[in-house]
């Protein structure tokens, strides 16, 4: 019996949505209605009326075509028939309806137990009693009322579960389910009552307040019934949805907790369809982009894709969509005025039916994160560089370092070796003079060659200092030079003259190679006689008897060649380029010649204030050649 109930229970849920019952029987090929009701609010006609009109047009025709007659006439998509044979008549239970709402084995078996129930019933002219035993264990309240006297015939069902109350209660004192009724929800409670007893079927949720003073929620659906002899009545099904309810405001809450979480995110979230189309985007997202929400909606998300970055984003979204993956990557949206910026997107795939049907999406803006990695990035390059400039500048001061030691050792050197030059000449100056002073008795002779020795150191202690002097005065930059214009080759000339004595006395030939025609150079005579004076001197200083020094000038366009050879001992050519530094004296092999070392260094600063350029090649044992060119005109 309950399992009865149960089906019945779940057969009259259906039937309270559909749009057309009919009880029909045949007999002898004579059809006609014993029952008929619907939804008077989508058909304003009477329905018995209605049928029977069909009915009579059709006469001849079998019950099926009657009802496919029917179902074509008002558009109604679903029809659903039992037959059963009783007394040896045929009675069919019809369902109508304009919407499909399935079409399963076990709503079949359960049209054809109501039949049964049905006809039943009717011919055995029970119309009072003609749902009692059905519903007696049905979960819900069942209640019939007379539409005429407005007078409750019965009510079976978990009335004291829902309402708190018995249903002899309720039917004694009908108003009492009114003052249970919550006072918001009376006002449309009363007008579907109206509606109700007017014959439209009608349904109704609303709040009740229970004996015991608990909140419940119902869904109350009243159903018109018109049986013959103009009876009406009103068949009501209530229930008790305090349950979905309570899930219907917990599902509510919390997709509302969820609109909010999503609205108020910093983060970009959004949904595309298939086509890359999007469905949707928070507040947050569009503001960032500087568009409104509706703005975005419905347009493709492509449009918002700098253009350098469409083509990789394109393929990401294909394969989403074909192969279902759940990816994050990084893209490059175009905000409203043009500024670029990168998100990093989590994306996962839709589904709809089992099928992909789009994607959903969260990117959080990295725009600055990936600026501060970029000036991260050149700041570790230029630090880097600054690293490598510092190793080298490192490298460069350790040089130096060396060569100021280098320098100050060779200063060392220079000033003990000046110093002995000094000393040396100023030791003979000042010992053949106290020897004449002190001794009256010399002879004229010893005096004066005593004397030609002391005017020898003299001259050369003031060739010394004199060097010394020039040296300075290069070496501080405070010297200007005299220049005029005069011939060079006469000059060079002079210059054999006076060195002619020197080199004869050590048994040297000095030989001169000049052109005819004046060789006119604007420079500073006196510097100019120096620097060759000093070359000169070197070459005979250095070459032993038998030996040659050689002056050979050429003259070309805009400079002047002067080559001063000799075939002296030579110079180690590791050793030329210390030729010409401050402080350095180079000692040739098998040479203690005296010296202090400022010769060729002040030869190589007159040189250079005078623009011009001077080399040396050197072999050893096979002499020395100086090449000096000299500018024609400043």
């Amino acid at each position: 019996m309950t399992k009865i109930n149960d089906n019945i229970s779940r057969l009259i849920l259906s039937i309270s949505k559909a749009d057309f019952l009919f009880l029909i029987e045949e007999d002898k090929g004579n059809v006609s209605v014993l029952h008929a009701f619907g939804n008077l609010e989508i058909h304003q006609q009477d329905i018995e009326k209605l049928t029977l009109e069909v009915i009579k047009d059709h006469t001849n025709l079998t019950s099926s075509e009657i009802f496919n007659e029917f179902k074509n006439n008002y558009s109604l998509n679903d029809i659903y028939v039992s037959r059963i044979n009783y007394l040896d008549s045929l009675y069919s239970l019809v369902v109508l309806n304009k919407n499909k709402f399935g079409n399963s084995d076990e709503t079949l078996a359960q049209f054809e137990l109501i039949n049964k129930i049905l006809v039943d019933n009717i011919l055995s002219n029970k119309e009072i009693d003609l749902f009692t035993d059905v519903f007696e264990n049905v979960d819900a309240v069942i209640y019939t009322i007379n539409r005429t006297t407005k007078k409750f015939l019965f009510m079976k069902g978990s009335l004291k579960n829902l309402y708190g109350f018995i249903p002899e209660d309720i039917i004694t004192n009908p108003f009492l389910s009114r003052k249970i009724i919550a006072e918001e929800n009376l006002k449309e409670f009363l007008n579907f009552n109206r509606k109700a007893l007017n014959g439209q079927k009608s349904v109704l949720e609303y709040k009740i307040n229970d004996k015991l003073g608990n909140i419940r929620y119902v869904r109350h659906t009243a159903i018109p019934v018109n049986l013959e002899g103009n009876k009406k009545y009103i068949i009501g099904i209530v229930i008790d949805i305090t349950d979905e309810k309570r899930i219907q405001r917990l599902l509510e809450s919390s997709e509302a907790k969820f609109r909010q979480l999503v609205e108020t995110a910093d983060d970009l979230i959004f949904s595309l369809n298939k086509n890359g189309y999007f469905q949707s985007i928070n507040k947050s997202g569009s503001n960032a982009l500087g568009y409104s929400s509706d703005e975005i909606i419905n347009k493709h998300f492509l449009e918002f894709i700098d253009d350098d970055s469409k083509a990789d984003i394109a393929v990401v979204f294909q394969d989403m969509l074909t192969n279902a993956n759940v990816t994050t990557f990084e893209t490059t949206f175009l905000e409203r005025f043009g500024s670029k910026l990168v998100f990093e997107i989590q994306a996962s795939p839709l589904y709809e039916e089992g099928k992909i049907n789009g994607l959903i999406g969260i990117g959080r803006d990295i725009t600055q994160r990936r600026q501060d990695e970029l000036k991260l990035k050149e700041l570790n390059t230029k630090l880097i560089e600054a690293n490598r400039i510092i190793s080298i500048e490192r490298d460069r001061a350790k040089q130096q370092i060396t060569v100021l030691e280098e320098l100050n050792k060779l200063k060392n050197e220079f000033i003990s070796n000046v110093s002995h030059e000094l000393r040396t000449p100023l030791a003979s100056i000042v010992g053949f003079a106290e020897t004449i002073v002190s001794d009256a008795e010399l002879p004229q002779e010893t005096i004066h060659e005593f004397s030609n020795i002391i005017l020898t150191e003299g001259k050369r202690l003031a060739r010394l200092v004199n060097d010394i002097l020039d040296f300075s005065k290069l070496e501080s930059g405070t010297e200007t030079l005299n220049r005029i214009n005069f011939n060079l080759a006469a000059t060079l000339k002079e210059l054999s003259e006076t060195f002619k004595e020197s080199a004869e006395s050590k048994g040297i030939s000095l030989n001169i190679e000049i052109p005819e025609a004046q060789i006119e150079i604007f420079a500073d005579k006196e510097r100019i006689q120096k620097a060759f004076s000093n070359i000169i001197s070197n070459g005979i200083k250095f070459t032993d008897k038998g030996g040659r020094v050689s002056i050979l000038v050429q003259d070309f366009l805009k400079e002047v060649e002067v080559i001063i050879s000799d075939t002296g001992i030579g110079i180690p050519n590791e050793k030329i380029p210390e030729l010409f530094q401050k402080f350095s004296k180079v000692n040739r092999p098998g040479s203690q010649i005296p010296g202090a070392g400022f010769g060729l260094v002040t030869v190589k600063q007159i040189i250079d204030l005078h623009k011009g350029l001077i080399q040396v090649k050197s072999e050893i044992n096979k002499g020395t050649s100086f090449i000096v060119r000299l500018p024609k005109k400043n």
